[in-house]
């Protein structure tokens, strides 16, 4: 543990970015970074993918995600129902009276300004079909391994792993190191990261455990549920069962660490209030494990260490409130994925990378701010208290400066309902409907791998600049014109877009607006390469 990496002449192996975290947020970077054609190395500590259901949600934007990446029918193949309808209840219990019933914000789930749906599928249910896709797509896959150290230089990261369960020890080098090891990260504490926030909000003692109530959470038609009684009061989580398991669910309880332990909460202790919280007295119930977790709100004050990054809970942690948690670290390496990518292929300037910290690092902040405002408004008993929309949260957020053209614009706010930001470059490219070869298709499914440039019905001069331009950059650029290889049969595409006929939207790998010229530029070919260099760093 004490030597030093750098003192190691040679390497086992070397990779070009290697991933210390093997979960959903891990996971999700590697398959990104496939997509981009880089290689990765994925180490995770524990021997598999996640036993314990955590997150049990997927919101609209991260579904478009993985739409990109060919997961969504898989991911829809074994999800259970999801309804739009759910309520929060907050009862005596379970199957008691009820105090209050409240409409969840579900607008982050299903949106029309979205072509994906959300999802209710559960963090070990999910991680499977991210392993798999991930080995297919040649993510060299390392759990039961855990960093031992690191160090960096200007050229790359140094590390050794070790297996865990024969104790052999590998020395890798990679060009870039990614930390998506958890609330607790190893990586972020030996770069001597501090986070500020609000810090530990409650502690938690979860009890997930089996029980015949699907039919109760049914006629409630609830997401989750609050619970006070005499003997308990906590929060009730369903995670619905598919055909690889039965009906699953947690009870979640304050305890206080400083007295107690998970060992102080054996089955004898947790059979009785989580039948408490159901209701019915005797109802067989059969616990499966009791974990401890910290609900806390914390940022980390930096995204970025030179050629380390922070992604997921690494990054920050939030209030569970509106399962925004992992979906947060998801658009986290959903942003850094294309540019590390950038960078390694020889397309960007390594300044390309300081834009990871500039975007995300405000994101993060709002994104706990106003998730810990919904955590504590959902604990009141008055309705109308509800105020954060977690559409906008999600996917209406704005980057005020970062890899983009900034427009002069009075407008500063930093989120909005997505599709009034209308093409503005910082925000996510709106969801129009548009033909290709008679079929149906969104504007989203154009983007994922590179930049996209979409060129007004009455613009034709920007394909040649375009082209012009990404020859030049030795970059790579797909080129569509409405009214040619795009129709807009409903005519809304400028319009969503803030551009006239003449017009042109540059749309980023990660589906952000880079550019836009509401009209036709003076000079395409000079406009077009001005901004992809801004937005590359690369001249």
């Amino acid at each position: 543990m004490d030597k030093q990496v750098d003192q190691y002449q040679a390497f086992d192996e070397t990779v070009p970015v290697l991933i210390v975290g093997g979960s959903l947020v891990g996971l999700s970077l590697s398959l990104l970074l496939a997509r981009q054609g880089i290689s990765s190395m994925v180490v995770e500590r524990h021997p598999t993918t996640a036993i314990h259901p955590r997150v049990a949600g997927l919101t609209a934007r991260t579904m478009e995600i993985y739409r990109s990446l060919g997961l969504e029918q898989d991911i829809r193949s074994i999800a259970p129902p999801f309804s739009k309808n759910s309520k929060v209840f907050q009862a005596e219990s379970l199957a008691g009276q009820t105090f209050n019933d409240t409409v969840e914000d579900m607008s982050a789930f299903f949106t029309d300004e979205s072509p994906a749906e959300g999802s209710f599928i559960a963090q070990d249910i999910l991680e499977p079909i991210l392993r798999n896709h991930a080995k297919r797509n040649g993510v060299d896959l390392r759990y039961d391994t855990e960093m031992v150290t690191f160090e960096q230089d200007q050229d790359g990261v140094s590390a050794i792993i070790r297996n865990r369960s024969d104790g052999t020890s590998r020395r890798i080098r990679a060009g870039f190191m990614a930390a998506a090891d958890g609330s607790k990260s190893a990586v972020r504490k030996k770069l001597g990261i501090e986070q500020h926030g609000a810090g530990t909000i409650m502690n938690n003692m979860s009890m997930v455990f089996e029980a015949d109530i699907a039919e109760l959470f049914t006629n409630r038609n609830a997401v989750m549920g609050f619970v006070r009684n005499e003997t308990v009061m906590g929060a009730l989580v369903p995670y619905p069962g598919t055909f690889i398991r039965s009906d699953l669910y947690r009870l979640d309880i304050w305890y206080d660490p400083n007295k107690e332990s998970v060992a102080d909460y054996p089955e004898s202790r947790c059979i009785p209030l989580i039948r408490a919280a159901i209701g019915i007295p005797d109802i067989p119930v059969r616990v499966k494990t009791v974990l401890s977790w910290e609900m806390a709100a914390r940022v980390s004050d930096r995204l970025r260490q030179e050629r380390v990054f922070l992604v997921g809970d690494a990054a920050r942690v939030q209030p569970p409130a509106g399962a925004l948690g992992g979906n947060t670290g998801i658009s986290e390496a959903h942003n850094l994925a294309w540019k590390l990518a950038a960078v390694l292929h020889g397309h960007a300037g390594l300044g390309l990378l300081d834009t990871y910290e500039t975007e995300r690092l405000p994101i993060a902040d709002l994104t706990v701010e106003r998730v810990t405002a919904l955590s504590q408004q959902r604990a009141t008993e008055d309705t109308k208290q509800i105020t954060v929309n977690t559409l906008m949260v999600n996917m209406g957020y704005r980057y005020l400066k970062g890899a983009f053209a900034i427009e002069d614009v009075q407008d500063t706010k930093p989120i909005n309902l997505p599709n009034e930001w209308r093409g503005l470059p910082g925000t996510r490219a709106p969801h129009v409907v548009l033909g290709q070869n008679a079929n149906r298709m969104s504007t989203l499914d154009l983007f994922g791998t590179h930049f996209v440039l979409i060129v007004g019905p009455e613009g034709k001069e920007w394909i040649q600049a375009a082209n012009e331009a990404a020859e030049k950059l030795n970059l790579s650029l797909s080129v569509h014109h409405i009214g040619a290889d795009l129709t807009d049969s409903n005519g809304t595409f400028c319009s969503s877009y803030g551009i006239d006929a003449t017009g042109v939207i540059l749309v980023r790998p990660d589906g952000i607006v880079g550019y836009r010229s509401s009209e036709m530029a003076d000079n395409p070919l000079r406009s077009l390469e001005n901004a992809l260099s801004a937005i590359l760093f690369c001249c």
